[in-house]
């Protein structure tokens, strides 16, 4: 990183009133206490740095930290951000002892294993909070783009939590816009008009200028500033006089970088090297090029023609007047001068200071093999991948194997290389990799490790259709060398297909559930892979046999991975790599409770178990949080809402969504797997639900995942039934048909098609599911399946077994934690018993399933059961909402955080907010709620609960 690019006083913002307004709202925010992000967008030359130096220079009052982002640091993780924070690390030790340890490793200034990301990113948002509590705090970053991942995603990642810390950040980024940055606020900047355009210039030219090059000049700048800028530079007095020899010219950014290539080349040749040197040399530290350009017996005075230019500027640093110049700089040199650059300054770094970086220059400057280069990235790799940098531990991977001499050796440190690729998400630098890896010179398990690879980069990358079948080929070959790495991908093959349905290619669910229980059975010392085991033969025979079948083997390794679980406590790390170890160790780790996570949730879906249910989930995303298992937040978010969404806590799940959101900003991981089309169908918006569920649709058909659609169905009817329009239910559960083995939502599907069935009086197609349903309830035993299959059963049984059903389904759904279950039952209950005449009887349960669903903020199911209380002849009252339906779902989260107990820190630690963003929050809620302290917050409670909470 680079401090921000130059803007030569004498220019002035011309054309920019609407830009200089958007920055004069952020500044007034920060002075009135509030915090803002904007993203500002536009093309290259359009004024970006323009702008950011103006708003430096309007934020009177407030400290500014500034950085840019650099393509030559594009590869070294958290390079951005610690330049940004630099000013203010003198906080760090206010911070708390998760965070600064996070922080610290990610900037190098401890060892430690890589730090999650939220984590990260919670502490970034802290380090500024407390900067801002002397002055209001403007942050600047331009040229974004060229942030690294690590920076721009925490970056990204506290923008979207500014809240009331008086903190501003404003990012400049050039189109189109990362993904990190959507849905940010932002400004698009465009070209400046034809009367602008010539303001601008008239301020440059000095003497007359022909009026038919003046409009050439500002119809070939197309309203691009710097284009007109260096486009006036590039002309000769007889062209600015009498107007020749404008001739067409490329695009814009590469006539502006020719412009700038052109100038250079008309320096003297030592002073063209010492900018070739600058280019290569990311930091900017004058003394480091310096010192290089003296070992090129380069003058200490070759600046000089470059500074007095205008090209670079020499301080504290040593900048380049635009990102483009640097380019440029760069292109002017041959290969070969380029690696005497990279040589001199690998030996001008200091070995110990900075050895990352100097490995680097060493690696660039070599040509051909070099054992002792190669060596030097590897380490270097291993340094970045401590510090989380996978990106970068990547980069210098693969520069070290395509470097290294022997040819078995480079093969196995690509196949390392590629291995950290994909877990660093670069999917196509992965596969690239593989290709390096020659696969007749690795052993039989390293081939193996190279089909787990290409698997998982085609499961993450199309997600469904080809991935069940690589899986299943990669399981079968790691057998003979690793049974617990086979194990894993086992289970890894057995999701794939599941997610696929009908969209997998060349084989089915059928196929690796017959794989699954045909492989080789190994003795296993390993708890988690005991269980595991256990549980992959329990889906197997699932698939092949049936509840009745498998649920010995399911119980036996639910219990056994729950037991295990609490064993291990929070004494385990999670996913230790070993130096020069590569994905085996973490895509196929056993000893670790993360790995088995999504396994030990879909059984507990399949069994109905939600107390198993409730708590892997919640561990799931402690893990996910506190652990720093990033890429399972995804999942674990999704877990964690659909537990939630069927306890009857629908505003928890409203507020777990919004995380989810970031989350799966964050990892790029599937949209379907946010549970905004969820929140919509508990609450009962069939609108909201059907925008949702279309926006997804395009996406899943492209992805391959055919039990998106089983889900869909499920939800449809759910909602449709809520909603007493059972036809349309019956029709959604038909949709689905098309797609089986809806094994991970069976338990919850069966009980609406056979409620769907019987109320449209199509009975008959409602014995199927229940004989399914009953099966399930048998072999599972818990009191959610039971209470599910006599709930069922009641809707098609005579009258005096009916009403026995029922009770045994009230009996049962009432001691388990499914309370919109329970409510539903009390519904369908209610309105048997007013058929029956007994309206007295029928009020009862109508009145107590009023009452959950109104307190759950299920609106459909609320209208439902008031309809049928009103047809028993009470007058249903309309609830008032009172001062706790106006709280969002956030601030609902905060208040039962603080009711609980728990400090501003604390609940800013687990909803990443800062501590300042949370009473900020509370103020407001006391407000709302007519209370001035905490200590009001728990009788306001009781005297009003919370909807859904």
């Amino acid at each position: 990183m680079a401090p921000m690019a130059h803007i030569e006083p004498r220019l002035t913002l011309v054309g920019r009133s609407r830009e200089c307004d958007a920055i004069e709202r952020v500044i007034a925010s920060l002075r009135g206490g509030q915090s803002r992000a904007l993203v500002i967008r536009a093309d290259a030359g359009v004024g970006k740095s323009a702008i950011l130096a103006w708003a430096a220079d309007r934020a009177s009052g407030c400290e500014v930290l500034r950085a840019t982002g650099m393509e030559s640091e594009m590869e070294l993780p958290y390079a951005g951000l610690q330049s940004l924070c630099a000013p203010v690390l003198q906080g760090l030790d206010a911070l708390p002892p998760p965070q600064a340890e996070a922080l610290s490793v990610a900037f190098g200034l401890r060892s430690g294993e890589a730090p999650d990301r939220f984590l990260v990113g919670l502490a970034v948002l802290s380090l500024l909070a407390i900067a801002a509590e002397s002055k209001p705090l403007l942050c600047l970053v331009d040229d974004a783009h060229w942030l690294d991942q690590a920076s721009a995603s925490v970056l990204a990642f506290v923008a979207r939590r500014l809240v009331a810390e008086s903190i501003g950040l404003v990012f400049a980024v050039r189109e189109p816009v990362p993904e990190d940055f959507f849905g940010i606020e932002d400004l698009i900047v465009g070209p400046l008009d034809d009367a602008d355009a010539r303001v601008l210039l008239y301020q440059m030219v000095t003497g007359p200028m022909d009026a038919a090059v003046r409009e050439r000049v500002i119809g070939e700048s197309r309203g691009n500033p710097l284009a007109l800028i260096e486009l006036h530079r590039g002309m000769n007095l007889v062209e600015i006089a009498g107007g020749y020899g404008l001739s067409t010219r490329p695009a814009l950014t590469s006539r502006i970088e020719n412009s700038f290539v052109r100038r250079i080349a008309a320096l003297p040749a030592d002073t063209r090297l010492i900018l070739l040197v600058a280019a290569v040399e990311p930091v900017g530290d004058p003394d480091l090029v310096m010192t290089a350009g003296s070992s090129l017996k380069l003058n200490p005075d070759a600046i000089i023609p470059a500074l007095e230019g205008g090209l670079v500027e020499l301080g504290a640093k040593l900048r380049f007047r635009h990102p483009l110049m640097r380019s440029a700089a760069a292109r002017s040199g041959s290969l070969e001068e380029r690696r005497a650059a990279h040589r001199a300054l690998a030996e001008a770094t200091d070995p110990a200071a900075d050895p990352d970086r100097r490995a680097w220059h060493r690696g660039e400057a070599t040509i051909g093999f070099d054992e002792d280069v190669a060596a030097d990235l590897i380490r270097s790799a291993e340094r970045a991948q401590s510090r989380g940098g996978l990106t970068a531990a990547s980069i210098f991977q693969a520069r070290g194997a395509e470097l290294t001499p022997e040819p078995q050796l480079r093969s196995r440190r690509a196949l390392m290389a590629a291995e950290d690729a994909f877990r660093a998400g670069a999917m196509h630098d992965a596969l690239r990799l593989l290709e390096l890896a020659d696969s007749r010179l690795l052993d039989d398990h390293e081939r193996a490790r190279t089909q787990l690879v290409r698997a998982h980069v085609i499961y993450n990358t199309t997600r469904g259709r080809e991935a069940p079948s690589l899986l299943l080929a990669a399981a079968r070959s790691l057998e003979a060398h690793d049974s617990e790495a086979a194990l894993a991908t086992y289970v890894d093959a057995f999701i794939a297909a599941l997610s696929a349905g009908t969209f997998a290619a060349g084989i089915g669910i059928e196929d690796v559930a017959e794989a699954i229980l045909n492989r080789q059975h190994i003795d296993l010392a390993d708890s988690w892979s005991q269980s595991t085991a256990a549980g992959l033969r329990g889906l197997g025979l699932l698939v092949t046999e049936g509840y009745t079948r498998a649920a010995p083997d399911l119980r036996d390794a639910l219990d056994k991975l729950l037991a295990q679980l609490h064993h291990q406590g929070e004494t385990n790390s999670v996913y230790p790599r070993e130096p020069g170890r590569g994905l085996g160790t973490d895509l196929s780790s056993t000893d670790r409770a993360p790995r088995w996570m999504p396994l030990a949730c879909l059984i507990a879906r399949i069994l109905l178990d939600d107390e198993a249910h409730e708590r892997l989930s919640q561990e799931f995303m402690r893990l996910g949080r506190r652990e720093g298992v990033f890429s399972f937040l995804p999942l674990a978010t999704a877990e964690r809402t659909s537990i939630l969404l069927l306890s009857g806590r629908i505003s928890d799940a409203e507020a777990q969504v919004g995380d989810g959101r970031l989350v799966i900003a964050a990892t790029s991981a599937p949209a379907s797997m946010t549970r905004g089309w969820w929140i919509a169908a508990f609450r009962g918006d069939a609108e909201a639900k059907s925008d949702l569920t279309k926006q997804l649709q395009g996406e899943i058909l492209d992805s391959g995942e055919g039990q998106w659609f089983i889900a869909a169905a499920w939800l449809d009817a759910f909602l449709f039934n809520s909603l007493g329009r059972y036809s349309e239910a019956l029709s959604a559960m038909d949709a689905a048909a098309g797609h089986p083995f809806d094994i991970g939502v069976a338990g919850w599907a069966l009980p609406q098609h056979i409620e769907a069935a019987v109320r449209s009086g199509e009975t008959e197609r409602a014995y199927a599911p229940l004989k399914r349903l009953k099966e399930l309830a048998q072999a599972s035993g818990t009191d959610w399946a039971c209470g599910e299959a006599a709930l069922s059963a009641a809707l098609l049984a005579e009258d005096d077994a009916a009403e026995t059903l029922y009770r045994e389904a009230l009996e049962r759904l009432t001691r388990t934690r499914v309370q919109t279950r329970l409510g539903h039952a009390r519904v369908l209950f209610g309105e048997w018993l007013r058929r029956q005449n007994r309206r007295v009887d029928a009020r009862e349960q109508l009145r107590l399933a009023h009452a959950m669903f109104i307190e759950m903020g299920a609106h459909a199911l609320a209208d439902r059961a008031g309809r049928e209380l009103a047809a028993t002849g009470e007058v249903v009252p309309k609830r008032t909402p009172g001062a706790a339906d106006e709280l969002t779902a956030q601030e609902r989260q905060i208040v039962l955080l603080a009711a609980g107990g728990s400090t501003n820190p604390e609940i800013g630690a687990q909803l990443y907010l800062s501590p300042r963003t949370v009473e900020w929050h509370l103020r407001k809620v006391f407000t709302k709620m007519g209370i001035t302290s905490r200590r009001q917050l728990a009788s306001a409670l009781r005297e009003a609960p919370l909807p859904g909470a």
